[in-house]
Order: C-alpha cells, then sequence, then structure tokens
C-alpha cells in the first residue's frame, strides 16, 4: 500500500511540475519562462532521483557543422548573442548547485543559411561527435533558441545502439527573439529497456530544421543555447552514481 501511495505521489509531483503531455508533443510556450525555471528547481530538490544534464553549453569547445542542406550559405559560429530573459541566469545558478559549479554563459551556437525552395528545404546540424547523455531515464530536453519568425520546424535527434533514432519535435521557430524551449520525453519500450537491462545510454545526434511552405525565400539566422535533459536515475542508483557520467563527451 506504502508503494502504491508513493507511485501515486510522484505520479502528481510530475503533473503539477511538468504539466505533461503524455503525447510527446512540444509544449505550447509559457510566457512564464521564470515560473518553468522555479519548477524545474522544485523538481530537483524533491525527487533525489533526477538530475539535470547539460549536454551543451555551446560555448566552442566541440566544433558544430551543418552536416546536411540544400542551401548554398551554409555557416556557422559560436557567437556573444545571449538569451535576455531573466530566467536564463536563474537556470544557470540550477546549473551551478546541481554539479556544474563552474558552467560558462558567454557564447552561443550561430547557424546561418538560405531557404531556397521552403517546400523542400531542411537542415541537418550535428556536432562532431555524438552526445552522450549519462544513463538513465531522459524525461525532458530543454534548450534556449532564438529566432526571428522562421517558419521552420525544429527537431532534436537523439539515437541509441540497436536502436532507430528519435525525433523529439521542439516546435515551429515563429517566434521572434530568444524562447526557452522544452520537450517532454516518452521513449519506447524498447528504448527504456535497453537503458534499463542493457545499459546502453541516449545521445543526442543532431538538430533537425525543416522549412515549412509557409517560410519566405532569403536568408536567416538562428542562435542556440544551453542544451539540458532532465534525466530520471531512479533505477541506477549504486554508489558513486552521484558523479556526473560524461567520459564519453569529448571536451
Amino acid at each position: 500500500m506504502f508503494l502504491f501511495i508513493k507511485k501515486v505521489n510522484i505520479f502528481f509531483l510530475l503533473l503539477i511540475f511538468f504539466c505533461l503531455d503524455l503525447s510527446g508533443a512540444p509544449r505550447p510556450w509559457d510566457r512564464d519562462e521564470e515560473g518553468r525555471v522555479l519548477r524545474l528547481q522544485k523538481a530537483l530538490e524533491n525527487e533525489k532521483n533526477y538530475v539535470l544534464f547539460l549536454a551543451e553549453d555551446f560555448e566552442g569547445e566541440r566544433p558544430w557543422s551543418i552536416y546536411r542542406s540544400d542551401s548554398f550559405l551554409n555557416h556557422t559560429e559560436f557567437s556573444a548573442n545571449l538569451p535576455d530573459s531573466s530566467a536564463f541566469p536563474q537556470e544557470k545558478e540550477i546549473l551551478k548547485n546541481n554539479g556544474y559549479p563552474n558552467v560558462q554563459t558567454q557564447n552561443s551556437f550561430l547557424v546561418h543559411s538560405y531557404v531556397e525552395n521552403p517546400k523542400r528545404d531542411h537542415w541537418t546540424i550535428r556536432p562532431e561527435e555524438q552526445l552522450l547523455l549519462p544513463l538513465g531515464l531522459p524525461i525532458q530536453a530543454i534548450i534556449w533558441v532564438y529566432s526571428e519568425g522562421h517558419h521552420m520546424a525544429l527537431d532534436l535527434v537523439v539515437t541509441q545502439k540497436k536502436s532507430k533514432e528519435i525525433y523529439l519535435p521542439l516546435g515551429i521557430l515563429n517566434f521572434f527573439g530568444w524562447r526557452r524551449l522544452e520537450v517532454p520525453i516518452n521513449l519506447p519500450k524498447e528504448n527504456a529497456r535497453l537503458i534499463q537491462s542493457f545499459s546502453l545510454p541516449m545521445s543526442v545526434k543532431a538538430f533537425r530544421l525543416t522549412s515549412q511552405p509557409t517560410q519566405k525565400t532569403g536568408a536567416f539566422h538562428l542562435y542556440f543555447d544551453q542544451l539540458c535533459f532532465l534525466m530520471d536515475k531512479s533505477t541506477f542508483v549504486y554508489p558513486g552514481s552521484e558523479v556526473q557520467d560524461t567520459w564519453g563527451n569529448k571536451r
């Protein structure tokens, strides 16, 4: 009976803090970004098995490039353009208090390209090497994105050995300025089993950018910053498991 009550409490905790959409679709943007960050902090404080993993800070130490594109213009660089939301430094403080005392927020990642055929154009933007996540179930991805009203769909592509790629929809980038985008992660049973039974972690493979038919032709640019994952490590509690598992990431 006690275990049943505990599971019910955890379920309602998830609903309160994250408003989980079981479909796995991106959440409608919440203007209260500070409130979202505060709920993230409370979840980390209330659930000891949750950890916040900083997969990429986009400070320039890890090369990224446009790997596949239909455009003649494919330029990337690291830039000093940072999110101007008051929630951004608050999220940085959470990272500092959860295993990243030296986290830096001096750069973001710029993607500059050109739309030639809005009905067909797409871009794959990926790191030089895949970013391994620590062992555990990823339950949420968070990324800061700057757009200028572009009618483009953004997906985060994650992968795993012995499995197909998984596309996590971050939404349409038809907004202006910086936004903190979130997507709940509801892994298929076979992927969760590969993590729990065979200790095969997920990894970040790429961002997938797809032009919509309503997108105008011409040059465009986007910025990305601070890609994080909320991880549930309850299945992987062992001595030393509190240490961040970043052995597979090239820094």
